[in-house]
């Protein structure tokens, strides 16, 4: 497709191959790569995908595949502000900043949701591009015009789940568990979803990433999300961001 070199924290140089699906290549620059450029910067950098309301963010972290773009998506259709898809940048004064506003959805989430307006990313890929209306910034305030948000809490999504959850009345809809990691234990979650963990190590910035976040995320609950593994509909959707809305609302 095309190879991509990072230099500096400054630059991002990029040799397309003849036959490059454009679209595609596009998508790496606003994603992967800028979040290298900021980790070259010296930068916090979490894989998640960062939401905001009425000027204060939250993170969704989790390996790919996790379901961060869906529960997002989810979160998108009651209210919420799409500040970056994935990538979750801090700027030096502890702020996530806004990054790409496009949300990658795969087609039967976007069915269940009724995101008519998702769209084929790219020929070679099943995803789906889900541009969500912005508010106007006068309802965002100063936090949506200067494009960083203060973070209120990191939610760090798993698919483990309890026994119990086989006593659900519905059968089939999620009964996950929200619960927060107290103290020192909210370190090892954080340190699972820093983005692109090799890179950042060969440039050795495993001691700036954890004083980063002892800097930053001292004071921010981090939670963990088990998802469950129940079938995807729209109760099961609604009762995970549910969980979210909830503790986000006790916080602020």
């Amino acid at each position: 497709m095309a190879d991509f070199y990072v230099r500096d924290g400054q630059s991002i140089e990029v040799a397309v191959a003849d036959d490059a699906d454009m679209a595609l290549v596009i998508t790496y620059i606003q994603g992967y790569m800028l979040a290298v450029v900021m980790q070259q910067r010296g930068q916090l950098v979490l894989h998640g995908t960062v939401l905001q309301k009425n000027g204060n963010a939250i993170a969704i972290c989790g390996h790919s595949g996790s379901g961060k773009s869906t529960l997002a998506a989810t979160l998108l259709t009651q209210g919420w502000q799409l500040v970056s898809d994935d990538v979750c940048v801090f700027n030096t004064d502890g702020k996530v900043l806004q990054g790409c506003r496009a949300l990658n959805v795969w087609p039967d989430v976007a069915k269940v949701l009724q995101l008519s307006e998702a769209e084929p990313l790219a020929a070679t890929m099943a995803k789906l591009q889900y541009v969500p209306q912005v508010s106007s910034m006068d309802n965002e305030g100063a936090n949506a015009r200067l494009g960083a948000f203060p973070l209120v809490a990191v939610y760090c999504l798993s698919e483990e789940h309890d026994d119990d959850q086989s006593d659900t009345p519905d059968e089939g809809v999620f009964a996950g568990v929200l619960s927060e990691f107290k103290g020192v234990r909210k370190f090892s979650p954080l340190k699972a979803n820093r983005y692109r963990t090799k890179f950042t190590t060969a440039m050795g910035q495993d001691a700036l990433f954890m004083q980063q976040c002892s800097a930053f995320l001292a004071n921010t609950p981090v939670y963990g999300l088990s998802r469950g593994k129940a079938k995807l509909s729209l109760a099961n959707l609604h009762a995970m961001s549910q969980l979210i809305s909830d503790s986000f609302e006790a916080l602020v």
